[in-house]
This record gives structure tokens, C-alpha cells and sequence, in this order.
């Protein structure tokens, strides 16, 4: 609504009566303000710099223009006085400034610094205000105060002062300085508050005071021809380029008497000062126009005091406000005029929007639109006459046309209106009347007359009609009645082709009228597509579509392809809604993003929107072209925009393009003229690009190509703005390209720089992480070298462990088999040393025969340690878990042990505490082997004193065993020997003064150990010895006390012996003969099935290692054969596996050889003959 406000008011001043004028003969200056980031609505001067940037000197900051914001330094930037009143750049790019309180002071854009009036090498003038500035070509800063007269900083630092000096007319003539000015020429001029002067080089040459309305000048301005403005309180003072000077008496009123001339633009135009505001003329005396000024932050029209202007190298105009900001007026301002309906005003255009236009014959346009009213306008002059109103009765009208006999034509919703301007005559049709009826109730969107002068007529989007000159309906076609139209393909538009012919633009593509007039058929050469608007002009054919232009030329018989053009030429992606082509060629085109020009030789796109000074950019009609004036007529919402299509262009320079800012996370903007460098560590860098063109920057188009990291450029729009979140370490280099609103691109804008590589990745670390890696390698080959040793070592051990465990395993089966061959002569030795000691015998012989049998005893003995030894070795010693009477079983190591100790003089103890359970759970075989080898030990070398087996409980569930006596003790050297196999005490002396193999400890700690417990000694020499054996032995319930009879010796039985060692056979025969038993031998095991046959035995001994059928088969034999006595098995291996496989093979008991008669007893215990059995 505002912006609605803002044309009307706008263009109610501008067309005002007596004052219509040409399309662009007003400018329309554009404000910036505060609104836009200004900091101060007070503008005191402004300058360009090299690069395009706009520097502005206002009353609250310094500030810096780029076309789409504003940089702000004020006091907290680092500036000492916020109030500026002037400045001007030098030939390095340093900003001078004029302040109201600091003096003078400089900024250097590239360090982003400020210094003071003492930093830049000139006198502290705090207090003193610096009212202008200006840089000479020499880089002298010359610089006027409001009473300290005039000084001059040269190049070098040196520094000039100039007062007045009294009765010189040649020194400065006040020490109040308004204004320096340099002159095209170089020169320079100081207006002061009293005249004008001009610096010689030596001296000041004042004008002629006489010339001056008034002594006090306020302005100086000048030509591009050296021409001279010097505004005073009095009014202006012109000087010619030949030095003539004269006052101008300008205006034709008080409101536009000129009281300063602003400036004259490089166009020639004169910018003014009047009491009116803002005065505008072509020439110097020519009338002044009054250029209305709207605020939007007033909400109306303004009247500012000016204090300068600034034309830039684009050929803008900047008019500086000293109290409503800036305005701008673009370089090609004079391209169209804005008409708006003014209710009540008949000078007026008569329709708020324009709908459609046509050519009038004799000149001028025929408007029609929104109001109902039909006009005739002059494009040129602005003048409109209302010829007219309501000619739909109260229904927009929405196209009109002339035709070649003068009637006008006028389409409206469900309605036609033929006009004779001449007589005044009107004639209506309508949907409902019986004879030449609309054909629909929709609105008539074109007319168009042929050759032959019929018109057609396009009814909404689907009908298209042909009447005569007089009106009478000759033809209706409608979509999908077998006329080439298809029902579902909308009629975008109507034109009258190169051929004579009637088009249609659709959307299946281009149809006309064929040659017999009854039904559309594709143009030939046309391309299918959808069409939204037509244009023919000169035998080229043009047609719109959504966002691409397509043109042919007509040969005669079918189009040729001329053009094509899409979004990446610079059209913008939106549906056309008209297209026309001007007298020099070029197309425009119409949309709701604008109006569009087309340069199709040269490929340029060039579009008008807001920003350009368009009242509306919503332009949805066609746009029409005047035949006569060449101007351009377009309808919009908020008036119609009369264009000039061959004004004078603008400067097509290309524009110029900055890299602006580049800054990561956290950290402050780089300096764009240094090296650049991130961290590795540095996030999100943000590069800023901005094209320095002031005319519509919202036009403007940016894209980035990062080499290396972008495969294309990338388009980032109108905002200039990209952001890299993290990039890899290297160098870098980011090309910035942008195109301006008339679509010029800018050449290429780069910005190198570098991303460090983390600090793993720099050189220092890179030699440090060499030198690691070699380090590394060496302790590598080092432990590679350790790792060989220790698996040559492990291989030596595991060889060594496997020859351990082969030797082990030969040990062991050397003392299987040295067991089970010493077991069979042994039971010689011992069977027949006990029968020899049953006979009668002499002393002498009977001590021979004990000795013999003693012998025997110890040699088994010996025998049984070392197959222990085998089977802890091999893993095969299994203990039992039974319960037991632990007091009993120290009763009978007392038993077995006291008179042996009384035999050697001893006395013996044994000790119980009362805290030790009566029953347990163990192996009592073994833990009776380890107290009976420690206690016999003890005896064995012990000469006198005692000998004690006390019994203890430990912690848990452990019982502590510890056997004490007073022996002779052990020194280290012998404990450290003690427990290694076949290792005595004393060595070799040991075993020929007390015995033994040094099996025995090595054996009851390998026991302890598998048990689970340990055995300890303490003792020293001269102190006797302890031993203590720890075993865990849970305490249980005691077993039943019912005793277990003893077994009662077998009666007299028939006895089967089969055994094929003949000296064996005979000790076990005699053995059981003298128990009273009956034996039969058989030495094989075909001899015993055969006594089995004959005479059935009460009980079967069988030796397991026969020849030819062992023991095992010939069990098997007798079972199957029906035996059912006992079967005995008799053996000499000493492995654990024999008895289980002997039982599983049919025998009832087991025994192992050396057998003596004690032991063949208690294996025929509880026997019974075969008749007692029943059998």
C-alpha cells in the first residue's frame, strides 16, 4: 500500500497540469537513509575511490557504501569524532577526514586504522572544527577550519599554514573556510566567508569582489568543462572556462529561483538548490522542473537542504541531504515516465490499470482497463484525452484495436464494443443476444485484424472467433470440435502471422488457420512447446514460453530456427506475458518479475525491476509499442510505464568487482592486501564479494568457483556471500565472478590463500614424526630381533619340553615295562623266600632267607616310588576323595612307627589338637604315603632324641601336619637339594649309611602338590628339623561305626592257575597249596579251557600277558563258556588302566605281581566252593 501511495503521489506531482512532459523528462531520485544503514540522515559530503566504493562523511560516523549495505566507523571504531564533515581520498587510498572536535584525521582502509591529527603529522587542532578537505594531484591534503584559516599538508609531512593577513589582498581573505574545490584543470579554490580565491602557488587571486551577490560562500561546484558555481547567501556566481564571470538570475519564480547550483552532470544536465527543493533543468537558463521527493520514512513528499553532489563512474547521480540522507538518481533515468490516474483529474490517464493499448490513427494510443474508460493518450507530451467512460458497463475492458476503416474495438468480459470515433456511434455484443453472440462468457484476451479485414477474436482460452468489418460472426472455433484444436490444450495467443494468416500460440506449440479456413494445423518448422506469447515484426517470428525465448525466420513456407534462448542466458524463470519487437530490433517481454529487454544479435538480457525505479514490477499485459513515437506503453498495477526503447544507454564499462571481506570463526576479518593463512583449527570461512554498480544492486548475480574443490562455479544469487566449513590444508585460490542488472559480468576477482596444515602435518613435526619412524623401525627390528630370541629360546625350551616329555614317556614306559618285568622274578623271589622261611630252617639259613626277603621288600619298594613318580609325570595319579578317620590313621602311623623308633633308641610322639576333626575327605592311601616317608625319614636320621607327628587344623578347611625331630638339621644348601629327584641329603654318602633312592620327598611333594596342599621345612644344622605338610582336607560326617568284619579266610578250594612262567606258577601254587587249596596249572590258555571243560574250579587265577590268548580274551571264554565262579586276575603292569579293563573284560578281582600268600588270601577271601554255591 505504501509503495501504491508513493507513485501516486510521485506522479501526481510529476503530471501535475501544465506540466506533462515526455517519458523520463522528471527524475525519480531514490532515497537512502537511515532505514538503509546510513548512520546519520545528515550528510556532509561523499566521495569515490579507486576501486567504486562510496565513502560518506555524516554527522555520526564515517560510513561506506557498496551498493547493498553500509560499514559504520564511529567513536568505538577507533574514530575521535563521530561528527564528520568532510573528506577526500589520496593517491594511497587513505581516507582524510574533517571533523567537528578531532581536527583533521586519516583511515587507512587496508589496516583497518585510524590515526589522529598528531599521528598524520599535522597540528593538534582539537576543538577546532575542519570543514573541508581536499587532496591536490601532488597527495597535498589541503584542509579548511571554521576559524583557524587554511592549512596544507604536503606529501613529505611539512606542513603550511594560511591566515589573513591584514592589508595583503593576496592572503587568504577570511579564516573561516566553506569549501575547496578542485578544479578539472587541477586547480585549486577556497570559497571563505568573505569571496572566493584561487590558489596561484604563491598567493590567493580572489575574485573580484564586486561579483559576489554576498561575501559568504556556502558551495563550489564545477563542470566537466571547468565551468564554475559559487553558491552565497546572496545567491550564484558563475565562472566561465575564459574567466568571465557573471551572476545567474534562474527561475521563473520564487520556487525555483536557484540558490546553488549542485552540479552539472556529464550528460549536460544541471542539478539546483531552490526553495522548492530539488530543481532540475537541461541547460543553464532553461525552465527549472521541480523533482518531487518522497520519504518513505516520512511518508510524503520532503523538502532537504542539499550539501553537495557526487556523480559516479557509472553516471549516477548522488545528491547529498543534510537532513534526509542520500538520493539517488540512476544514469539512465530518462528511459520511461509513470502515469497514474488522479480521481476527479481529466489530464489523467482515466483507468488505474492499463489493460490493453493499441495504435490511434493520427497519432497517440487508445487506453483501455480496470476503470471502464477509453483514452486517447500521447505518449510524448503525457496529454490525455477521456473519450469514453464506462464503456463495459461497470466490467474491466481488457483489449482494444483500431482497425484499417478507423472503428475501435474493445473487448471486455462476456462483451464486444465497436466504436465510430467520428460519428460516435457504438455498437454491443454479447454472450446472451440471439445474432452474432460471443461465443462464451470469458474474457475477450485479444484482437487482431487480417489482410482481408476481419477480426479475430481470442475468447478466454479456448475460443477463437471471426467477424466480419461490421461485426457478423463468420466463423467459431472452439478446442476439441475437429478443428486441429485439442480439447486440452489451452490458447495462450492470437497475432496475425507473416503469411496473412491467423496463429494461435498454445500449448502444444504454433498453429495457424490452414488455407481452406476450417480448422489450425502446426506451423511448419515450428517446434512443439508451450507458447505464451507471440510477436511477428519484419518476417521474424517470436514466441515466449516459461523462462526461454524462441525466434524463426518465415521463408515463405515454414519458419527457420533464429534463436533460442533460456534461464542461462539470463532470462528469468517465469512465464512471459507479452512480447513485442522495437524499431531497432530488440524484443521485450513482460512478466511478474519485470520488463525484460533482449538483444537477440548480441545475446544481452537486460531487466527492469523495483530496483531500477519501476512502479510495479507485476507487468501481466503485453506490452505495446507506439508505431509513431517508438515509445513503449505497459500496463501495471500501480500505473502505466510509458518506456523509451532507443534512449541513450548508460555506460556498459564492465562492472567492477571487489572481494570484500574474508573472515573465519571467531576471529577477526584478514587483511585482504596481506597474505592470507587459516589454522587448521579455523572454521566456517566467509568470504564476502560485492560488484560495485549502484543502479539496481538487488539485480545483481554472484557466483564462486573454488579450484580444486568446485567441479563448476557455483551460483550463490544476489547475496555475494559463501561459506566453506572446513577445507584441507594446502593453497587455495577462490575466483569470484558477478553480473550487474544489465548483465555485464565482471572479469574474474581472486582471493588466494592457505590453509596450514595441523601441526602433525608441518615440517618441524614431519622431521620429528622421521625421526619417531626411525626410532620406531629401530626399537621395531630391536624387539623384531628380541621376539627371534625369545622364539628361538621357546623353540629351544619347547624342544627341549618335548624332549623332556619323550623322555619322560621312554622313563615312563622304560619303568611300565622294568616294572612288569621285575614284578614276574620278583614274585619268584618273594614267593619262595616265604615259603623257604615256612620250613625248617637253621638260624644261619633263615637269616639268609629274611635277608633275601628284605631285600625283595626294598627292591619292590623302590619299584613302587618310581612308578608313582611315572604317573604323577604322565599325569595319570588320580586321588581318591573318601572319607576317613584322621585320628585313626595317625594311631597307626604311631603303630607302625613307635617300636622302630624304640629299635633305634628314640623316643616317639604324636600330638592331636583338639580342634582337628575326627573324620575327613580325602586320599587316605597317599596322605598315609606322606606321613609314613616323613616320619620314617625322621627316624632314619635321627641318632637320639625324639621324634614327634603333631596334627593341627588350619585355616579352612587345611589340616597341618608337621613331623619335628632332633636330628642333625640341614643347611641351606641341603634344603635347597632335598625335594630333587634321586638327590640325597649328603649325596653319595647318604644312600650306602641310611638307604633309600632320594625319591621319597620328591614324590610326597609331588603328592602334597596334587592334593592341592604344600610341604615346608624349616631347619638348620644342630637344631633338628620340622616338616610341615598343609593338605586340604574338608571335615565330614563320621561314617557309621558298625564294624567291617574281617574277611574270613577262604575254605579249602579247587583252584585253576594259569600262568605261563613256570617258576611263577610254582611259587603261587605252592603259596595256595599251603593255604589248604587244591590248584591245577595250566601254562596256556588252550590247557585251561580244556581243565575248564573237564572239572569247573571254584576260582580262576589268570595271568593277562599270555601268549597267544590273553588273559582278557580268555576271561571273555570262560563267561561265555558258563563260568560262573571267580576269576582272578593276575598281573605284573603297573598302570592304572589294567583293573578297570580287567573287570570290564569278565574278573571279578585284581592283583598285581609280586604276590605273596598274605596277598593271594585276601584275594580268595569270602570264595565259597561250588558246592556251597550250589553247583
Amino acid at each position: 500500500m505504501e509503495s501504491i501511495l508513493k507513485w501516486v503521489l510521485l506522479a501526481a506531482l510529476v503530471l501535475a497540469p501544465g506540466a506533462a512532459h515526455a517519458a523520463g523528462d522528471v527524475p525519480r531520485p531514490r532515497q537512502v537513509s537511515m532505514a538503509d544503514g546510513l548512520p546519520s540522515n545528515q550528510v556532509n559530503d561523499m566521495v569515490e575511490d579507486a576501486q567504486g566504493f562510496l565513502w560518506v562523511a555524516t554527522s555520526d560516523g564515517l560510513a561506506r557504501y557498496d551498493g547493498t549495505g553500509f560499514q559504520v566507523w564511529q567513536i568505538e571504531h577507533g574514530l575521535s569524532d563521530s561528527f564528520v564533515w568532510s573528506l577526500d581520498i589520496d593517491s594511497q587510498g587513505r581516507i582524510w577526514l574533517g571533523t567537528a572536535l578531532a581536527g583533521l584525521m586519516s583511515y587507512d582502509p587496508r589496516s583497518d586504522a585510524f590515526a589522529s591529527a598528531a599521528q598524520s603529522g599535522v597540528p593538534d587542532l582539537e576543538g577546532e572544527q575542519v570543514w573541508t578537505v581536499a587532496v591536490d594531484a601532488e597527495d597535498s591534503v589541503w584542509f579548511g577550519t571554521a576559524s583557524n584559516g587554511l592549512y596544507r599538508r604536503h606529501a613529505d609531512g611539512r606542513i603550511e599554514h594560511f591566515l589573513p593577513v591584514a592589508g595583503d589582498g593576496r592572503s587568504l581573505p577570511s579564516g573561516s573556510v566553506s569549501a575547496i574545490e578542485i578544479a578539472p584543470d587541477g586547480t585549486l579554490w577556497i570559497g571563505t566567508r568573505n569571496g572566493v580565491v584561487r590558489w596561484t602557488g604563491q598567493d590567493f587571486e580572489p575574485l573580484p569582489a564586486g561579483l559576489l551577490p554576498d561575501g559568504r560562500v556556502n558551495v563550489i561546484s564545477f563542470a566537466a568543462d571547468g565551468t564554475m558555481w559559487a553558491g552565497t547567501a546572496g545567491g550564484v556566481v558563475q565562472r566561465n572556462p575564459d574567466g568571465s564571470v557573471e551572476r545567474l538570475s534562474w527561475g521563473a519564480d520564487v520556487e525555483r529561483r536557484v540558490t546553488q547550483v549542485l552540479g552539472r552532470d556529464s550528460r549536460g544536465d544541471f542539478w539546483l538548490d531552490i526553495r522548492a527543493g530539488l530543481g532540475f533543468a537541461t541547460k543553464a537558463g532553461s525552465p527549472v522542473r521541480v523533482v518531487p521527493l518522497y520519504s518513505e520514512s516520512s511518508r510524503g513528499e520532503v523538502r532537504p537542504y542539499w550539501a553537495g553532489l557526487l556523480e559516479d563512474r557509472e553516471g549516477g547521480v548522488w545528491l547529498l541531504s543534510g537532513s534526509h540522507g542520500l538520493w539517488y538518481v540512476p544514469a539512465d533515468w530518462r528511459r520511461f515516465a509513470i502515469h497514474v490516474r488522479r480521481v476527479g483529474d481529466l489530464d489523467t490517464v482515466g483507468n488505474a490499470t492499463v489493460q490493453g493499448a493499441a495504435p490511434a490513427a493520427g497519432g497517440g494510443m487508445w487506453l483501455v482497463g480496470s476503470s471502464g474508460v477509453l483514452d486517447r493518450f500521447d505518449p510524448e507530451t503525457g496529454e490525455v484525452e477521456r473519450v469514453l467512460e464506462d464503456v463495459g458497463q461497470g466490467v474491466v475492458l481488457n483489449r482494444v484495436l483500431e482497425d484499417s476503416r478507423g472503428m475501435v474495438w474493445v473487448g471486455y468480459s462476456a462483451g464486444l464494443v465497436r466504436l465510430d470515433p467520428r460519428s460516435g456511434e457504438l455498437q454491443r455484443w454479447r454472450v446472451e443476444q440471439p445474432a452474432d453472440a460471443l461465443p462464451a462468457r470469458m474474457a475477450v484476451d485479444a484482437i487482431a485484424e487480417d489482410p482481408d479485414g476481419r477480426i479475430w477474436l481470442l475468447v478466454g482460452d479456448s475460443r477463437v472467433q471471426v467477424r466480419d468489418a461490421h461485426g457478423r460472426v463468420l466463423g467459431d472455433y472452439a478446442r476439441g470440435n475437429g478443428t486441429g484444436l485439442a480439447s486440452n490444450v489451452s490458447i495462450r495467443a492470437l497475432v496475425i502471422g507473416p503469411d496473412g494468416r491467423p496463429w494461435l500460440g498454445t500449448a502444444a506449440g504454433l498453429r495457424r488457420l490452414a488455407a481452406a479456413g476450417d480448422r489450425w494445423e502446426p506451423v511448419p518448422g515450428a517446434d512443439e512447446g508451450v507458447v505464451t506469447a507471440v510477436a511477428v515484426r519484419d518476417g521474424r517470428v517470436w514466441a515466449t514460453g516459461t523462462g526461454e525465448l524462441r525466434g524463426w525466420r518465415w521463408d515463405g513456407d515454414r519458419l527457420q530456427p533464429a534463436l533460442e534462448l533460456g534461464p542461462g542466458d539470463g532470462l528469468p524463470l517465469v512465464t512471459f506475458r507479452g512480447v513485442v519487437a522495437d524499431g531497432v530490433g530488440a524484443l521485450w517481454l513482460t512478466s511478474t518479475r519485470g520488463l525484460v529487454r533482449v538483444d537477440p544479435d548480441g545475446r544481452v538480457v537486460r531487466t527492469w525491476t523495483l530496483g531500477d525505479g519501476l512502479p510495479s514490477q507485476d507487468m501481466r499485459n503485453p506490452p505495446v509499442l507506439d508505431p509513431v513515437t517508438g515509445l513503449l506503453l505497459v500496463g501495471t498495477p500501480d500505473g502505466l510505464v510509458v518506456f523509451d526503447p532507443v534512449a541513450p544507454e548508460k555506460s556498459m564499462a564492465e562492472p567492477n568487482l571487489v572481494i570484500t571481506r574474508a573472515q573465519v570463526r571467531g576471529r577477526p576479518p584478514f587483511a585482504l592486501d596481506a597474505p592470507i593463512t587459516l589454522e587448521h583449527g579455523d572454521r566456517d570461512l566467509r568470504v564476502e564479494a560485492r560488484l560495485l554498480s549502484y543502479s539496481n544492486p538487488s539485480a545483481h548475480h554472484y557466483r564462486f568457483r573454488l579450484a580444486g574443490y568446485d567441479d563448476d562455479w557455483v551460483d550463490v544469487g544476489p547475496g555475494g556471500e559463501r561459506v566453506f566449513s572446513q577445507l584441507p590444508s594446502g593453497n587455495w585460490s577462490l575466483d569470484v565472478v558477478a553480473r550487474n542488472g544489465d548483465n555485464l559480468w565482471s572479469p574474474v576477482a581472486t582471493l588466494g590463500f592457505r590453509v596450514a596444515p595441523p601441526w602433525w602435518q608441518t615440517p618441524g613435526a614431519i622431521a620429528l614424526w622421521i625421526v619417531l619412524a626411525l626410532a620406531l623401525a629401530a626399537a621395531a627390528a630391536l624387539a623384531y630381533r628380541a621376539r627371534l630370541r625369545r622364539r628361538s629360546e621357546w623353540q629351544l625350551a619347547e624342544h627341549k619340553r618335548e624332549l623332556a616329555e619323550q623322555a619322560s614317556l621312554a622313563k615312563t614306559r622304560f619303568l611300565a615295562t622294568l616294572g612288569h618285568e621285575v614284578r614276574t622274578p620278583m614274585t619268584g623271589v618273594l614267593g619262595m623266600s616265604e615259603l623257604l622261611l615256612g620250613t625248617r630252617l637253621e638260624e644261619r639259613q633263615r637269616r639268609y632267607a629274611e635277608s633275601i626277603h628284605d631285600a625283595g621288600d626294598h627292591l619292590l619298594r623302590l619299584l613302587n616310588d618310581a612308578l608313582d613318580l611315572a604317573r604323577i609325570e604322565a599325569g595319570k595319579l588320580h586321588f581318591e576323595h573318601q572319607p576317613f578317620n584322621l585320628h585313626q590313621l595317625v594311631e597307626e602311623c604311631r603303630a607302625m612307627n613307635a617300636p622302630l623308633a624304640r629299635q633305634r633308641g628314640l623316643e616317639f610322639r604324636s600330638v592331636v589338637g583338639e580342634d582337628v576333626p575326627g573324620w575327613v575327605v580325602g586320599d587316605i592311601v597317599r596322605v598315609r604315603q606322606i606321613l609314613l616317608n616323613l616320619v620314617g625319614n625322621a627316624i632314619k636320621f635321627t641318632s637320639r632324641g625324639h621324634v614327634e607327628l603333631g596334627v593341627h587344623r588350619g585355616e579352612g578347611d587345611t589340616v597341618r601336619f608337621v613331623v619335628t625331630d632332633t636330628g642333625p638339621g640341614l643347611n641351606a644348601q641341603q634344603r635347597e637339594r632335598l625335594f630333587r629327584r634321586f638327590e640325597q641329603v649328603d649325596g653319595p654318602r647318604t644312600g650306602p649309611r641310611y638307604g633309600g633312592s632320594g625319591l621319597g620327598l620328591a614324590i610326597c611333594q609331588e603328592l602334597a602338590a596334587g592334593m592341592g596342599g604344600r610341604i615346608s621345612v624349616d631347619s638348620a644344622p644342630g637344631r633338628g628339623s620340622r616338616f610341615e605338610v598343609e593338605l586340604p582336607l574338608p571335615s565330614t560326617a563320621a561314617a557309621p561305626d558298625s564294624p567291617v568284619p574281617a574277611p574270613a579266610p577262604a575254605p579249602p578250594l579247587t583252584l585253576l592257575l594259569v600262568e605261563d612262567d613256570p617258576t611263577v606258577a610254582e611259587v603261587i601254587g605252592g603259596l595256595l597249596r599251603r593255604q589248604g587249596h587244591a590248584v591245577t596249572h595250566a601254562a596256556h590258555a588252550l590247557a585251561a579251557l580244556a581243565a575248564l571243560t573237564e572239572a569247573p574250579p571254584d576260582a580262576a587265577l589268570l595271568d593277562l600277558d599270555l601268549p597267544g590268548l590273553d588273559g582278557h580274551q580268555l576271561a571273555r571264554q570262560f563267561r561265555a563258556q558258563g563260568y560262573a565262579g571267580t576269576l582272578i586276575a593276575i598281573t605284573a603292569r603297573a598302570d592304572a588302566d589294567s583293573e578297570p579293563q580287567a573287570l570290564s573284560a569278565g574278573f571279578d578281582r585284581f592283583v598285581r605281581k609280586p604276590l605273596t600268600g598274605a596277598i593271594l588270601a585276601e584275594a580268595l577271601a569270602g570264595v565259597a566252593p561250588a558246592a556251597a554255591r550250589g553247583g
